[in-house]
């Protein structure tokens, strides 16, 4: 059984959520700040949350519920685990340079620590996008389970 009209609500208003506050942060740490490794990495945030919601959307309009659309799926938990090893690379690196760069916490130009939350939503991002393509795929294998045994029978 796939989730409840409110908690799709509820994972799509998230998911834009994301994605607004990773293009701002994106933006103010760019043009404001100038710390580039936390400004890339809430763009890279603001992307998967953008997949995120791609995955959200799609099972809305019942597009896994084709045989070979939710392949794609495999695909796409793929790219959210290797998001998350890519997020937790980065949240222990930054936080490794902070510490022994005795940092306090700053925003402006080498700011690690600010860079080091960012590479944590980049993991977030990558687990949640993992995680409702494993559960949407596992929605429709027990679909197509269940129709290929139905038609097996007859």
């Amino acid at each position: 059984m796939g989730p409840s009209v409110c908690c799709l609500r509820i994972r799509l208003v998230l998911a834009v959520t994301g994605i607004l506050i990773g293009l701002s942060a994106f933006l103010v740490f760019t043009v404001k700040y100038h710390n580039y490794n936390a400004s890339i990495w809430a763009l890279v945030s603001g992307i998967f949350a953008a997949l995120t919601l791609a995955v959200h959307i799609l099972y809305k309009k019942e597009y896994w519920s084709d045989n070979e659309n939710w392949k794609i799926l495999k695909v796409l938990m793929l790219v959210g685990c290797l998001t998350q090893l890519a997020g937790v690379v980065s949240f222990v690196a930054y936080l490794f340079i902070a510490i022994t760069e005795q940092q306090i916490l700053q925003v402006n130009d080498r700011g690690m620590y600010i860079a080091c939350i960012w590479g944590f939503m980049t993991w977030k991002w990558g687990f949640l996008l993992f995680y409702y393509s494993r559960d949407y795929k596992r929605l429709y294998d027990g679909c197509t389970d269940v129709d290929s045994k139905y038609h097996s029978f007859q």
